[in-house]
């Protein structure tokens, strides 16, 4: 007479706990990752809006009293020259990335399309979560790009 012995469960609750503390920490590192790149470009977006503002309002003192650059108009808009848009971009940026917290943030396009509106691209690289190995497809890090536009008055 042969007996069928039952597989009672023990073990098994600890490898059912283990895959389910896995899962939960997979789960707060890829949110953490995209916490971390959200908030990056949201400082970088704010770099570009500092930036464009400051291109808008650049005006290029000397050339003005030189008489080179055009006058105001009636209501009192300064005409931008795509040159001074670049040029203040250039020098301005830094300075904004720095308070932001960001590294190395480079204006990609400054220019002015109407005279009258400075448009400039910025972007950076952000590594998330300081390159985890879990996260390898993201290894050279993830390119943000943030676009503003400042209309000068």
């Amino acid at each position: 007479m042969s007996r069928v012995r039952i597989k009672d469960d023990e073990g098994t609750i600890m490898l059912l706990t283990l895959g389910f503390v896995v899962l939960a920490l997979l789960i707060i590192l890829v949110i953490s990752a995209a916490t971390q790149v959200h908030l990056q470009r949201m400082r970088l977006t704010h770099v570009a809006d500092e930036v464009a503002l400051d291109a808008a309002d650049a005006l290029d003192v000397a050339s003005y009293y030189e008489g080179s650059v055009a006058q105001p108009t009636d209501d009192g808009v300064i005409v931008l020259a795509n040159a001074q848009v670049a040029r203040i971009a250039e020098e301005r940026v830094g300075e904004a990335a720095a308070r932001a917290g960001l590294p190395l943030v480079e204006v990609v396009e400054a220019t002015t399309s109407d005279d009258f509106t400075a448009t400039v691209t910025v972007q950076t690289v952000v590594h998330p979560l300081f390159g985890v190995d879990a996260l390898l497809p993201f290894v050279d890090g993830v390119t943000l790009t943030a676009t503003s536009s400042a209309r000068a008055y």
